[in-house]
């Protein structure tokens, strides 16, 4: 009899229990109508539209609609992860200048808060393109001097009257330096067979010299061509210079690196459009008053970028350069460009090239 008497207990106090608690969750639920962590769909986002197309300045729209009558509390806007507004009312919308941002595909993005229902979160993207229509410039050839036709080159700059030379194909990789007038190897370091040399760049008496495919690169003696360390770095290695600061890097796609020099650590990247594309195949780079100079491979042209938005200023027609009677079989595209600041001096070559020409820059 006892044990009937704490069974029924027992199955008494869970009913109540229970009822007591399903009543409060009821409760809950017919005082809000919104169960705690619930996503309610309040919003959509009607302007831009996906991948639509913004010239860098503009002004840009983002704009929302509600998907029926419930309001949101509040929402936020954001432009490439940065919150530019919050709304708690009508116009639900937000407008900020381009000015600045960076080019490529950017997000937007409008996140909705209702009371404690977990916050609703609508996402597009726009594509910022220049601002500026690139003239395209000319040139005059202002000397000549003889270039190795076994130099594929793939790195060139100007260090005390000499050329510095990075080569590139595997087993014929090499760091030279050359005599400008004669086109005399003076002194030469040849990488090993699995190694196929790229961008070089020269920084506090340091060469850095890129490899194409292996994700490394070495740190050399600019006097005695020693190497003194090696770098590593996750892309493929195409161009390399510096801007006295930071080296830059190109890795053949519209992609930009900003490194710090001691542990090739990225510090900053820009993405490289005119105003109807993104620029690809990135080349050979030189760091000329404040410009970002490329090679665009396979072309004749030059590309003047700013380094600061990514932006093509302008480009630089370079076709005719090598006279057909200067062509051979082993001749490639044209590849390199080297500026002697001091003087002012531009020079530029192909890969395989008899000749290096000094030219100027028609405006």
């Amino acid at each position: 009899m006892l044990y009937v008497v704490i069974f029924s207990a027992l199955l008494l106090t869970g009913s109540c229990s229970g009822g007591s608690a399903s009543g409060t969750a009821g409760d809950k639920q017919e005082d809000t109508g919104i169960l705690a962590g619930q996503v309610l769909k309040l919003i959509k986002i009607t302007e831009p539209s996906d991948n639509s197309s913004v010239i860098w300045g503009n002004e840009l729209s983002i704009v929302i609609g509600l998907t029926g009558t419930d309001k949101p509390d509040s929402v936020r806007f954001y432009f490439d992860g940065i919150l530019i507004n919050t709304v708690v009312s009508e116009p639900w919308s937000a407008t900020l200048s381009t000015s600045g941002s960076r080019l490529g595909k950017v997000p937007v993005k409008a996140v909705a808060y209702k009371g404690k229902s977990r916050p609703q979160s609508e996402a597009r993207f726009v594509n910022i393109y220049s601002d500026i229509i690139p003239p395209v410039e000319r040139y005059r050839i202002v000397a000549t001097y003889p270039h190795d036709i076994e130099a594929y080159t793939q790195g060139l700059l100007v260090h005390n009257g000499y050329l510095l030379e990075s080569t590139g194909q595997n087993g014929k990789s090499s760091l030279r330096q050359v005599e400008m007038q004669t086109g005399k190897v003076l002194k030469r370091h040849d990488l090993e067979s699995k190694y196929f040399g790229e961008g070089l760049a020269l920084l506090n008496d340091k060469l850095y010299q890129l490899t194409w495919l292996t994700n490394t690169g070495f740190v050399y003696d600019v006097n005695s061509f020693t190497t003194i360390g090696t770098i590593h770095y996750n892309t493929q290695g195409w161009g390399l210079t510096t801007d006295g600061e930071k080296l830059i890097m190109s890795d053949g796609t519209n992609k930009i690196f900003f490194l710090e020099p001691e542990y090739f650590t990225v510090l900053s990247t820009i993405e490289v459009f005119d105003n109807k594309e993104a620029v690809w195949q990135l080349n050979e780079l030189e760091y000329i008053d404040g410009e970002l100079w490329a090679n665009i491979y396979q072309t004749d042209r030059l590309a003047r970028i700013d380094p600061s938005t990514g932006r093509v200023i302008a480009y630089i027609d370079l076709s005719g350069l090598l006279e057909e009677k200067d062509r051979h079989p082993g001749i490639d595209y044209l590849n390199g460009i080297a500026w002697e600041e001091e003087s002012g001096r531009l020079f530029v070559t192909g890969k395989n090239w008899p000749k290096l020409f000094e030219i100027q820059i028609i405006r």
